[in-house]
């Protein structure tokens, strides 16, 4: 059974992430935990104190972050959303790079969770670039909630989660973020729904290879999988609320975003795999295609993840 004792939910004092702080407390109150609320200051970098000139750039000088102000943020942004019901900490940490100092602190504190938002940013410098929760949640071996800017609000009380859809692809991933979502729908009461997408490929015809049976290849595979699907839902533990499982074809990404549309699902949990930096900048992966458009927080889990 999943215990979620300790949250940390980094923030940089925008809406985006009091939206990621207000779901971490309706976890941390759901199983009675705390948050631990971080922020990361970079850490100062040489900028040239003169523009550059035909003798090159002058002399260097060094970009100080404002430490008293940032605390200044950091007590106004408690002052506004700290509950009073669930423990809040706050920590302010130095450090060159964002995401890997997050995950040190996390793993530092123990933390059972990460939770934080994004800005949902596109185009050709988030392809090269990615953001900071990407690029936590694609090494992170501790669970990753992502909250979207269009998730809806958190609850002030009661179920942090009445509706989980986790999609399965039968890698050990999945097998693991399908642990941890069945845990949490135990914990929660929450409607659980696993599903699998097949994605059928187009075959033309090749008069080298002859009648090949396109049609029954296909039938073949949907078949499989949805032996393979009912195997996943005979091993998880049933809760108070329902299991059911749904069968997809088509691009990944867009039927698990129609599926959890349709059933109102308050939490997408999926499982991270640990594939190339080239990989992923040329074909992307349905992870990050849901992150970017999705709707309702995104947990991924890796195989290697506490749970």
């Amino acid at each position: 059974m999943v215990q979620i004792k300790r949250i940390v939910c980094p923030v940089d004092f925008s809406e985006v992430s009091r939206h990621a702080f207000d779901r971490a407390v309706a976890v941390a109150r759901s199983y009675k935990g705390e948050v631990t609320v971080l922020h990361v200051l970079p850490l100062p970098s040489p900028v040239p104190a003169v523009p550059y000139g035909p003798e090159g750039p002058g002399p260097f000088d060094f970009d100080i972050p404002d430490r008293p102000r940032t605390l200044a943020q950091l007590s106004r942004f408690l002052g506004v959303e700290h509950p009073g019901d669930v423990p809040v900490r706050q920590q302010i940490i130095e450090a060159g790079l964002v995401h890997k100092e997050i995950l040190v602190q996390a793993c530092r504190m123990s933390v059972d969770l990460i939770v934080m938002g994004t800005h949902g940013r596109s185009g050709v410098d988030h392809l090269f670039l990615g953001s900071v929760a990407e690029k936590t949640l694609r090494v992170s071996p501790i669970p990753v909630m992502i909250v979207p800017p269009k998730a809806p609000d958190a609850p002030a009380a009661g179920t942090p989660f009445e509706s989980i859809l986790c999609a399965v692809d039968f890698s050990q991933d999945s097998a693991r973020a399908l642990t941890y979502a069945a845990s949490l729908a135990q914990h929660t009461g929450a409607r659980l729904t696993i599903m699998h997408v097949v994605e059928l490929m187009t075959v033309g015809y090749d008069p080298m290879v002859g009648g090949f049976d396109i049609e029954g290849f296909q039938k073949a595979m949907v078949a499989g999988a949805r032996k393979q699907l009912q195997e996943c839902a005979g091993n998880v533990t049933p809760g108070p609320g329902t299991i059911e499982t749904v069968l997809g074809q088509g691009k990944p990404y867009k039927e698990i975003m129609r599926e959890a549309g349709q059933r109102g699902a308050d939490l997408i949990v999926v499982g991270v795999h640990g594939r190339s930096a080239l990989d992923r900048l040329v074909f992307g992966s349905t992870t990050e295609h849901l992150i970017r458009r999705a709707t309702c927080p995104i947990l991924t889990v890796r195989s290697e993840a506490r749970v």
